[in-house]
């Protein structure tokens, strides 16, 4: 049998990303990749993957013809099901 678990070692002890039950006797190997979650690299990734698209709308001279769709977002009472 073999199992996977991902997580993250902190102060010393493996953080697993999902609950995760080993049984009872059984021999373990732990693979330590070489990259370390990074939460401020993965937010600067996502403010310029953001910035990009802006920049890229803002540049473009595509001409809009006609009238923008109509959109109607819910309100909390709309979400509870009937």
């Amino acid at each position: 049998m073999l199992l996977t678990f991902r997580g993250y070692f902190e102060s010393g002890r493996f953080v697993s990303d999902t609950p995760i039950q080993i049984p009872e006797g059984r021999k373990t190997i732990i693979t330590v990749l070489d990259e370390k979650i990074d939460k401020e690299n993965e937010r600067v990734n996502y403010i310029a993957y953001w910035n990009k698209i802006i920049e890229d709308i803002q540049n473009s001279d595509e001409e809009l013809e006609g009238e923008p769709e109509r959109i109607h977002f819910k309100t909390p009472e709309e979400f509870v099901a009937p």
